[in-house]
């Protein structure tokens, strides 16, 4: 399905490679209903029926109790919902099939996909085990596929995965990350949205302001309630030094540029870089910020020893969290040179976990049960110091 929007992305299949002249083609790649769907295809006498994946520690024939991590959409039909308790589930729909959760079954088939999507991107992000971002510009701008376009190359890699995994996927296309984001959440499942970069401000306009990635829910009741920002268009069009006091400089900062279309956070291949990380599994699941954040900054000191004695300086610093239904969500901030001091791990913590939805109201199955802390873009500096020797030594001689 490709969704064509006027004020927003108008779908023309004539459009090509340059319509995106000057912009990057970033992708966001979903899973549909990924868990579900990798039961599915052990088990093919679920397909069309309403089944769900338990987290439980019952086995398979005696589930009795649980949360839903997942469902069907012919159970989704019905009422049933991700977080879910199993008796409320089985209530409204009695007739439910369970699974429970086998999250290394899902791991290698989740490995597969990413192996495929990684042959069309430039950089491959994987910021979860059923969601990527693609880097595609250089790809697209390749004579190699100089006859294709975003549409028809999008469209190739929703095929090869349903015919290779036997899964569907929906894809954003835009010029931003955040915008590719919430390109891929407006049409599910097999979905395709395409935001050219001469729609983007239009795409966003009208739309409300939490299908933003990040504004969770308290943000969004400041935001509509206390600011009468009810839209992406209207949060662009904000005073962003009101916003910076607001919810302090970094977020308030990241919140208008979004908006704006004005995100340039890249697509990181996290394969491709050296790093250091470590991580803690709470005593009990969380939904409470200040408990995490002491949770985060008791993991800088170790972090920042393990740099220190490798002698390592570092540009990128990221925060993980396991949900308590397993899903692993990542953000990362990198520095445009390299660095070395503690601050610079501990100073951007708050502003990282900022960027998830952490709220009162999150339901158990979306409480955290794990943190981490990760250093990455590592470089020795004696190899730095190295290579500085070597760039500047001809201009003795």
């Amino acid at each position: 399905m490709v969704l064509s929007l006027l004020n927003g992305p108008r779908q023309e299949d004539n459009r090509d490679q340059n319509d995106w002249k000057g912009s990057r083609v970033v992708m966001c790649i979903d899973l549909d209903a990924f868990y579900p769907s990798c039961e599915e295809i052990r088990d093919p006498s679920l397909i069309g029926n309403p089944h769900a994946v338990i987290m439980t520690d019952e086995e398979e024939n005696n589930i009795t109790k649980g949360v839903v991590a997942s469902c069907s959409y012919e159970a989704r039909r019905f009422g049933v919902k991700s977080a879910m308790p199993l008796v409320k589930a089985t209530e409204i729909c009695p007739t439910l099939l369970l699974k429970p959760v086998d999250i290394p079954y899902y791991s290698q088939v989740s490995d597969q996909v990413m192996g495929i999507l990684n042959t069309y991107a430039d950089t491959l992000e994987q910021t979860s085990i059923d969601e990527a971002y693609l880097d595609c510009t250089k790809k697209l701008l390749s004579p190699s596929i100089a006859n294709s376009n975003v549409k028809q190359y999008s469209t190739a890699i929703k095929i090869r995965i349903k015919q290779q995994c036997n899964l569907m996927i929906s894809i954003g296309v835009a010029p931003t990350k955040s915008a590719a984001k919430i390109a891929s959440d407006l049409r599910k499942p097999d979905g395709l949205t395409i935001v050219y970069p001469d729609q983007l401000q239009g795409f966003l306009e009208t739309l409300e302001v939490e299908r933003i990635s990040g504004i969770g829910t308290k943000t969004q009741q400041v935001l509509k309630k206390e600011m009468g920002i009810h839209t992406i268009g209207l949060l662009a069009k904000y005073d962003v030094q009101t916003l910076m006091e607001r919810f302090g400089k970094k977020h308030g900062l990241w919140m208008w540029r979004v908006a704006n279309g004005q995100d340039e956070i890249p697509v990181l291949n996290r394969e491709d870089h050296v790093s250091l990380s470590t991580e803690h599994t709470l005593d009990s699941f969380t939904h409470d910020k200040e408990v995490l954040l002491k949770y985060f900054r008791g993991l800088v000191d170790g972090l920042y020893e393990r740099v220190k004695s490798q002698d390592y300086q570092f540009k990128t610093v990221g925060i993980k969290i396991v949900r308590s239904n397993f899903l692993v969500e990542t953000r990362e901030k990198t520095y445009p040179g390299y660095q070395t001091s503690r601050e610079s791990i501990s100073s951007v913590i708050e502003e990282l976990l900022d960027r998830f939805s952490i709220d009162d109201d999150l339901p158990l199955a979306s409480r955290v049960r794990k943190v981490g802390l990760k250093v990455s873009n590592l470089m020795s500096k004696r190899k730095k110091e190295s290579a500085l020797v070597q760039k500047t030594l001809p201009d003795y001689i």
